[in-house]
């Protein structure tokens, strides 16, 4: 028998176990019409959290500010991503991605506009992640009657990430960077625009991603490349310039120097995407 210590509001009310233990209760009208000090009514009870935990974290904050049907809605989502995908979502973190739903939820029915830089990144970086994401906004519309924009897919993503609940956070948000500054020196040294949904930009973001998880795995290419592929990079000057400054920026932004074989590598990338940057389209256009 458990018994009721506090009532917040309808749906969340504090109470102690038989053996004095203190439990934050959880569950559509679980505290309508109760009275403090009378026997829960379990039949109401959904979710229950230790009391000390919520409040050391913060979290109980936010179990009492956010909507009803937004921790509903994330409640499924956790279960969804334990159930079908076996990861397990801690209170705290299940917590403060209801408050971010909200938030979002609450921005868009203010007609205030919610974008992502880093989604296509993101997308490249967590391509199965991304998928269970874009589960967790069909989740969210099931529940609450609202779909949220597609951008929201990515921070739901980087926020399972900075949690350390997929992948490795740290070499995430170092990828995602370095995808994103090597974006803007291919414009600006190449005119070439990385859309993150053409076959060649998906390619080349691909090997950025498994190089730059090379480096920091501090493994690399077990073989040396012919004399042809270096051959190319005095064929072709601007580009080669351009890797060479791609190749600079990630010895200084990983703190491990690319080899010259990987340095080649990227060159052959590079004069790949550029070929298809400028190969004429079914319409006449060119584009990567």
């Amino acid at each position: 028998m458990r018994t009721i210590k506090k009532i917040h509001n309808n749906n969340i009310v504090s109470a102690v176990d038989a053996d004095g233990n203190d439990v934050v209760l959880v569950g559509a009208g679980v505290g309508y019409l109760a009275s403090k000090g009378t026997e829960v009514d379990e039949t109401r009870v959904e979710r229950e959290f230790h009391g000390t935990g919520l409040a050391m974290s913060g979290s109980f904050r936010v179990l009492l500010e956010v909507p009803f049907p937004v921790l509903r809605a994330t409640a499924r989502v956790s279960e969804m991503l334990r159930t079908q995908h076996g990861i397990h979502v801690p209170p705290t973190v299940e917590f403060g991605l209801a408050d971010h739903v909200s938030a979002a939820i609450s921005r868009l029915r203010l007609g205030v506009p919610i974008a992502n830089p880093m989604l296509w990144e993101t997308k490249a970086t967590y391509p199965q992640e991304f998928a269970m994401s874009l589960q967790a906004l069909g989740i969210i519309q099931d529940e609450l009657g609202q779909r949220l924009p597609l951008d929201e897919a990515g921070f739901i993503t980087l926020h399972l990430a900075n949690a350390g609940l997929i992948g490795d956070p740290h070499r995430a948000l170092t990828l995602s960077a370095a995808i994103r500054e090597i974006v803007l020196i291919l414009e600006a040294d190449l005119g070439i625009r990385i859309d993150g949904t053409s076959p060649g930009s998906i390619r080349f973001v691909s090997h950025l991603k498994f190089l730059v998880q090379r480096v920091t795995r501090t493994t690399t290419y077990d073989r040396p490349l012919s004399e042809h592929f270096a051959q190319l990079g005095r064929d072709h000057p601007l580009v080669r310039a351009c890797a060479d400054r791609i190749a600079d920026f990630l010895d200084r932004a990983l703190g491990e120097p690319l080899s010259r074989e990987e340095r080649l590598y990227l060159l052959v990338h590079l004069l790949r995407l550029v070929e298809e940057s400028t190969a004429p389209t079914s319409d006449g256009r060119t584009g990567a």
